[in-house]
């Protein structure tokens, strides 16, 4: 049986060719930018079917259609953002998917490879704050799980976060990149009293803006992920009834959110127990 990535890639290079063999009036750098718009429109789509079956070749296949993407040329850094945004979740796969050992170095090395793509993406466009955030994040990914890291990533995992915040402060993403920033940094540099502050932030602010989507291109993600951490931040201070009630509301917005079914998967296994 043919997989589905399979499918995908087939009619992806078969939409490729058909830009190639448009005709020869078209000016090269308008077929560069159609081809480049595809390429991030296919990533994004493939993307978001990746969280959903939280599949690790998914996620992989969207990043190599961004990167192709980033190497057309596009000077907007949105094609780097969208890689940072695959090695996120490629790091969170590696590290929490259900009924398996976190694989640290798989998460490390993810984790510093994004850092390195959004630090292109912000040269592209330093007023885009979701870079900041998400490379926020990555950094205290990495110091969570190398912790020596902290020497060189810890005081850039703050200045992300207030440049983010700064740019964008009414932007849902930002406030939860923050949270989850805060909650992987260690204690000394966050902690979960100061992840669960702006994680709820961010609640409140994608319950009152919805989508922001500005273009097919610009991020909408999150919300479902948003509350599954804080789920996971009650599960961690053993307020079993308050992660119940994030994981159902993460449930809710996404029936398929791969860390809230994790976090659910966790409370069953405490009450058998």
């Amino acid at each position: 049986m043919i997989k589905n990535s399979t499918i995908h890639n087939t009619i992806f290079m078969f939409s490729v060719l058909s830009l190639i063999i448009l005709p020869f009036n078209v000016a090269g750098p308008a077929l560069c930018d159609e081809a480049s718009n595809l390429l991030l429109l296919q990533g994004i789509n493939s993307l978001d079917q990746a969280y959903n079956d939280w599949d690790e070749e998914m996620f992989e296949e969207s990043l190599t259609k961004f990167e192709i993407a980033a190497k057309m040329g596009r000077q907007d850094g949105l094609a780097e953002y969208w890689s940072g945004t695959a090695y996120f979740f490629l790091s969170l796969h590696n590290l929490f998917s259900l009924g398996t050992t976190p694989d640290k170095g798989r998460g490390s090395n993810n984790a510093r490879k994004g850092i390195e793509i959004l630090t292109r993406s912000i040269e592209h466009n330093p007023d885009f704050s979701e870079s900041y955030a998400l490379r926020g994040v990555l950094r205290g990914i990495l110091i969570k799980m190398k912790p020596l890291s902290v020497f060189t990533q810890g005081a850039k995992v703050g200045k992300d976060r207030e440049k983010a915040l700064a740019l964008d402060a009414n932007n849902p993403r930002v406030y939860y990149l923050t949270g989850v920033s805060f909650w992987f940094a260690p204690e000394i540099l966050g902690g979960s009293d100061k992840a669960l502050e702006h994680l709820k932030i961010a609640e409140s602010l994608f319950e009152k803006k919805g989508e922001r989507k500005t273009t097919d291109f610009h991020p909408s993600w999150g919300q479902s992920s948003c509350l599954a951490f804080i789920g996971d931040i009650y599960a961690s201070q053993k307020q079993d009834q308050n992660a119940y009630i994030y994981y159902k509301k993460s449930l809710e917005v996404n029936p398929n959110d791969p860390l809230a079914l994790r976090g659910m998967n966790k409370l069953d296994d405490i009450k058998t127990k």
